[in-house]
């Protein structure tokens, strides 16, 4: 079985450069490629079934915040 994998075309990256009004810098520019490829990166672990149940990720971060409040109050 072949593996789907969540693709971005390169016209995809010019249009997100060229048409964010928001992007006042080089940085947020980068900033909004970053996030557009982490998200193809969760698509691509929900295809293959490999993210953590939603549950299971709010325990966690529960767990994280508890932990980190304890530390620093």
């Amino acid at each position: 079985m072949k593996e789907q994998k969540e693709e971005i075309k390169i016209e995809k990256i010019v249009d997100l450069l060229k048409n964010s009004k928001k992007n006042k810098t080089f940085y947020d520019s980068i900033y909004n490629l970053y996030v557009l490829l982490d998200i193809a990166k969760g698509v691509n672990e929900m295809n293959k079934e490999s993210g953590i149940p939603l549950e299971d990720f709010l325990a966690e971060r529960e767990a994280l915040y508890e932990s980190y409040s304890r530390k620093f109050g």
